[in-house]
């Protein structure tokens, strides 16, 4: 395997991991998500580029790198500032590894950066949103770190279409 580096992002990064962002969400979520809202996405990347500039600050953005190539990313919050209705302290927001680098631990190393992150900041319970339909990211939220509970669920919006999230909860401490 090759050697595989964790570090904050820049805003350099930011076409980058914008392009994997879009790229993840087409491998991952076609047949699940309309086809519409993925093409949408695929069309407008210079939108969501432009998003990510804008919201660069909101959230703290790590990249996984293999030779300087971006392979993954995750962005997290040390609030529960997008899921104020529930018991937790802060929230890995998304974790994405492009599909050709998938099974060699590289969401598993984006995934514990985080949680050592915030066990680091003093935080004991941190959420993360999955869709229902994602079989492959619910196997690897159960198993990649002890202390897991699918602790709730709800619907959300995607485009114009109505979706089922699964809510993970992770006791850090």
């Amino acid at each position: 395997m090759e050697n595989i580096e964790i570090r904050k992002a820049t805003t350099d990064d930011i076409d980058s991991v914008a392009r994997l962002h879009v790229k993840s969400w087409k491998d991952t979520y076609s047949g699940i998500v309309s086809k519409n809202h993925i093409n949408n996405m695929v069309n407008n990347i210079d939108k969501r580029i432009e998003r990510m500039h804008n919201e660069f600050n909101l959230r703290t953005m790590i990249v996984a790198t293999i030779n300087s190539k971006i392979v993954g990313f995750a962005e997290y919050i040390d609030s529960n500032k997008y899921s104020i209705d529930y018991d937790v302290d802060c929230e890995l927001c998304g974790l994405y590894v492009d599909k050709e680098y998938q099974v060699q631990g590289i969401g598993t190393k984006l995934f514990s950066y985080v949680a050592e992150s915030f066990v680091n900041s003093g935080k004991e319970k941190m959420l993360v949103w999955c869709l229902q339909d994602n079989t492959p990211a619910i196997k690897f939220y159960m198993k990649v770190r002890k202390g897991v509970m699918i602790a709730f669920m709800r619907n959300i919006t995607i485009g114009n279409e109505s979706y089922n999230e699964v809510g993970f909860t992770y006791k850090l401490k």
